[in-house]
């Protein structure tokens, strides 16, 4: 029993010890720079009626993407 104790509690370390040295985490957006670059994504790529333009939404959120990436420096 007590073996089975140690081997759990040292997988649980193990497995926090991965987690905490993956990698920094990726940061928050500001909702000022989200605001913005949805604005600038719908005035690219307008909104248009379901079924008319197929490929909108998918140019819209690339260009949401983008923007953020850039933090909010388009062309």
């Amino acid at each position: 029993m007590s073996s089975t104790r140690n081997c759990i509690g040292a997988l649980m370390t193990a497995t926090l010890l991965v987690f905490v040295s993956a990698g920094k985490p990726a940061s928050a957006i500001t909702a000022e720079l989200a605001k913005k670059c949805r604005g600038m994504a719908f005035k690219e790529h307008p909104p248009v009626r379901a079924g008319s333009k197929p490929g909108a939404a998918k140019a819209q959120q690339e260009y949401y993407r983008a923007c953020v990436a850039k933090n909010g420096k388009m062309d």
